[in-house]
């Protein structure tokens, strides 16, 4: 939107197959806008695409998956200045994508490139996971919607991802 409040269209890209989700990552500190967009397919990838005006929408990285992705969400880990170890560490950025066959995979976002690494995954239910975005002790969190709830945080520089014993959700959001 402009200053106006007036919605312009900027850029327009083809994907080359249909789009099942997306998210758009976290404004960086000191930024006006994003850095990145994550977009799911049915074709059983995840991409990365600029949303730098210079380079928009051109695609930066593409991740294959195992199913298609029902659920993106971009994690930010904040970064920890005086932690356990008294030292500062740079924020990471990670892409959480709940696929179809109740996986959720999570990799690793390059902050400058963009590029995708150190993929893990892990089996959540026969639902496909719905990701949520909340916040945990004023944390960013996740919080994932399969079968059963699970709580993805971060706990003293590491992540955990923790059952909930809660009853099965459809759907979460975030309020104050």
């Amino acid at each position: 939107a402009d200053m106006t409040g007036q919605l312009m269209e900027v850029e327009k890209h083809e994907m080359s197959g249909d789009v099942a989700c997306l998210d758009i990552a976290p404004v960086p500190e000191g930024r006006k806008r994003s850095r990145f967009l994550a977009v799911g397919s049915y074709d059983n990838t995840v991409r990365i695409l600029s949303l730098d005006p210079d380079d928009c929408l051109q695609i930066l990285s593409v991740q294959s998956v195992s199913s298609a992705p029902e659920s993106l969400l971009f994690l930010e880990v904040q970064a920890s200045i005086g932690g356990d170890d008294g030292a500062d560490h740079p924020a990471n950025l990670f892409l959480n994508s709940g696929l179809q066959n109740g996986v959720l995979f999570r990799t690793v976002v390059d902050m400058v490139t963009g590029q995708l690494s150190d993929s893990r995954s892990r089996f959540l239910g026969l639902k496909p996971p719905k990701l949520f975005s909340i916040s945990v002790r004023g944390r960013s969190a996740m919080l994932c919607l399969s079968s059963r709830p699970w709580l993805g945080y971060i706990h003293r520089g590491h992540f955990h991802l923790t059952p909930l014993s809660y009853e099965t959700l459809e759907f979460a959001a975030p309020f104050s």
